[in-house]
């Protein structure tokens, strides 16, 4: 069989698990993103005595294989008596794993801002929460972009590893395709391919935003 036979054959499949690994993308970064950000905020302006939990929770959680995390959520909670199905699991899985490693890159942005200006904000009479919105926050976004988007790439990726707890992923459905045919270039390329589109998108996103900012800002360019 040729292929393109081969193509036509498992076309169907191979589209659905490229659909399947858009959604986990999607649903895990618009998780993660406002988890990290909260996890970042509190670490770094919050109490000693929930900052320094959180702040073990994290590295611990940093320190693990998401595979095991993801082994842990789909095998080890129906014994707490939460049965989740597969892409439910990847889903819970690879965000608590992206949110750890993303409230990393927003608290070191969130650092990088002079602590005086606190103290100002704090002098002017603006509460916290204003301080954070209005001074503070602005001038972390623009350093947050290359490590946010460099960290939603490396979240696409690993989505692949959803494939190691039956979620028909792109991953899934080029593997599977492959064990039948034993043509494993055809659908490997497929699927890099597919990988390639997503992160692809995201770089240039990453291109444009910065471009924007840079004109807003009036930064001069590299």
């Amino acid at each position: 069989m040729s292929y393109h036979d081969l193509f036509i054959q498992y076309y169907p499949s191979l589209l659905q698990g490229l659909w399947t690994t858009l959604l986990l993308s999607a649903v895990t970064l618009l998780i993660a993103t406002p988890l990290a950000l909260a996890i970042a905020l509190i670490r770094e302006t919050g109490s000693r005595w929930v900052a320094i939990p959180l702040a073990i929770l994290v590295n611990a959680i940093r320190l693990l294989p998401a595979l095991l995390v993801l082994f842990f959520v789909f095998y080890a909670t129906p014994q707490l008596g939460y049965r989740l199905q597969p892409l439910t699991a990847a889903m819970i899985g690879l965000s608590i794993m992206g949110a750890a490693y993303m409230s990393e890159d927003f608290r070191g942005c969130i650092a990088a801002i002079d602590a005086g200006q606190y103290k100002a904000a704090k002098a002017l009479g603006l509460s916290h929460l204003h301080t954070l919105r209005r001074i503070i926050l602005p001038q972390a976004f623009p350093l947050a972009i290359p490590p946010y988007m460099t960290r939603a790439i490396i979240m696409v990726k690993a989505t692949s590893l959803a494939s190691m707890v039956a979620v028909a992923d792109l991953t899934a459905a080029a593997s599977r395709a492959t064990s039948i045919t034993y043509e494993p270039f055809l659908f490997l390329v497929f699927a890099g391919l597919g990988y390639l589109l997503i992160s692809g998108f995201l770089a240039l996103l990453q291109s444009w935003a910065e471009a924007k900012i840079a004109r807003a800002y009036r930064l001069a360019p590299r």
